[in-house]
């Protein structure tokens, strides 16, 4: 820091440099304030007076929240702005975050409380613009301060490539939902130790912010979930201040242990299959190919499917068939969809008995009580207790622990 003996538009006296602002004294008063020189791009004059009456008319927005930095005035000096503001003993996020990670509780401490300052700053029709831990003060008493409303949209339009928002990259407005995207990449990069959108160049670190999804590797419980929320690509998808803020103040609140991830819950009907499930569906598909086999080779059922003179032979093999195609497809449905097995693998048991039936009593196209082959007697036995025992078998794994 070094002391300067300098005054500005005939006020304020410059005491010393506080990174990118300066300690200076209101002469009128004799309080001391906080100034940051604003530079300005190379204009001609008419055009240089424009923004710095517009930068003037943006930077006096109040926005009335204990999170936020007061400005008082915006003087020009040898045609330079400076920005006053109230004093903050603080330093920045960016300063705090530059050592390395930062604790979860601390971050979503700080994120509660920048949002805080957001959501009133949006119900007053104020969008920042740019929300970036280089705006973020971090005071030794846990004191938080968001600076820099309504500066980035008059000096830098385009903000900064890394904390953009992928609808602000494609060419929009500014909106509330921006500023929720800002902040959470904001909290992500104090979290993690560094931007996980920032690249080699600048076409580069836009494309990430647009098409990739960023690592989460020490974030965890509500404080992931908000960061996850805040950082949605599509705006509207975005976790508002009233659902972050409750999850912030939990994690805030909560152990920095982090919590054990479980594994997701298996989707219905995609749960693994238990052992006496496999065995069964396995028996059942078999059963089916027999079932086929006997229908389509030994009884030439395809023949009946086009020949009606005999009607309950027909009927006959086309329960055969059905029977079969049923058993197939309940014993493959059984290895993933338990229920659906079930009631598959119970219809081709009544398939098969009624096919049974007509093949006993009117085999032939007339009513006779020859018992048929033993064969027909252990197909059915078999799709009996197939049919009985599915119901009995666990739909799936019983979970450990």
């Amino acid at each position: 820091m070094t002391a300067v003996p300098r005054t500005i538009a005939e006020r304020y006296t410059l005491l010393e440099k506080m990174g990118e602002l300066w300690r200076a004294e209101d002469g009128t008063d004799g309080r001391q304030v906080a100034i940051k020189e604003l530079p300005l791009p190379t204009l001609d004059e008419p055009a240089r007076a424009a923004l710095v009456e517009r930068l003037q008319r943006e930077a006096r927005v109040v926005v009335d929240h204990p999170s936020v930095v007061p400005v008082h005035d915006v003087v020009l000096d040898d045609g330079t702005p400076f920005l006053v503001m109230d004093l903050v003993e603080a330093r920045t996020l960016a300063e705090l975050a530059s050592s390395g990670p930062m604790q979860p509780r601390f971050v979503a401490e700080i994120g509660g409380k920048v949002l805080g300052a957001l959501a009133a700053a949006h119900t007053a029709g104020v969008v920042h613009g740019d929300v970036r831990p280089a705006n973020i003060l971090v005071g030794p008493d846990g004191a938080v301060k968001l600076t820099g409303f309504g500066i980035a949209k008059v000096l830098d339009p385009a903000g900064t490539p890394a904390f953009l928002a992928p609808e602000t990259i494609a060419g929009h407005e500014g909106t509330p939902h921006s500023d929720l995207w800002s902040l959470g990449v904001t909290l992500l990069s104090a979290s993690e130790g560094g931007n996980p959108f920032q690249r080699g160049n600048v076409a580069a670190t836009l494309y990430a912010v647009v098409n990739e999804q960023p690592p989460f590797t020490r974030a965890y419980g509500p404080l992931a979930e908000v960061l996850r929320g805040l950082l949605a690509k599509a705006p509207q998808a975005r976790m508002l201040p009233d659902q972050a803020l409750p999850l912030l103040s939990q994690a805030a609140n909560g152990v920095e242990t982090p919590v054990p991830v479980l594994p997701a819950p298996a989707r219905p009907g995609l749960s693994t299959p238990s052992v006496f499930a496999v065995v069964t569906g396995i028996a059942g598909m078999v059963f089916g190919f027999v079932l086929l086999t006997i229908a389509m080779l030994m009884d030439q059922a395809y023949y009946f499917l086009v020949d009606f003179s005999h009607v309950f032979t027909s009927l006959g093999g086309v329960s055969l068939i059905l029977a079969g195609v049923a058993a197939v497809g309940g014993g493959a449905s059984l290895l993933a969809r338990v229920r659906a097995g079930q009631i598959m693998l119970s219809a081709s048991a009544l398939l098969t008995l009624l096919s049974m039936c007509l093949r006993i009593f009117f085999g032939g196209g007339e009513l006779h009580l020859d018992f048929a082959g033993p064969i027909d007697f252990l197909l059915f036995a078999f799709a009996a207790v197939l049919a009985g025992v599915v119901w009995l078998i666990p739909a799936e794994r019983p979970a450990v622990g």
